[in-house]
């Protein structure tokens, strides 16, 4: 799977809006239809601004905790979450639970 650019997500999001079906995008770009999946519900919910805020994002250890508790506690979805905080993609959300439990349930900081 190839890492997008912005103005690539930009012009998924585009065609999938001007009716383009998310598998033709998914081998247009060489991704997951899943990733497509993801990249239209964020942008529907946050905006293309979403994407400019991207880079080198801080995530505070009591933001994270607060992330991870929501679907370990709240028993929310892993994709859910990570779209309702704006995440880039769910595998960060999943890759910071991983790292939290190998951690014993601490919230490393990088």
């Amino acid at each position: 799977m190839s890492k997008l650019t912005n103005d690539q997500r930009l012009e998924i999001y585009h065609k999938r809006k001007q009716g383009m079906k998310i598998s033709n995008l998914a081998k247009l770009y060489k991704v997951n239809k899943h990733t497509i999946e993801y990249l239209i519900r964020l942008l529907d919910r946050h905006g293309e601004e979403v994407l400019r805020k991207r880079k080198n994002r801080y995530y505070s250890p009591e933001l994270k905790l607060e992330i991870i508790n929501k679907v370990s506690m709240e028993h929310r979805s892993i994709n859910e979450t990570a779209i309702e905080y704006g995440l880039s993609s769910h595998g960060i959300l999943y890759n910071g639970m991983k790292s939290y439990k190998e951690n014993g349930y601490t919230v490393v900081e990088k």
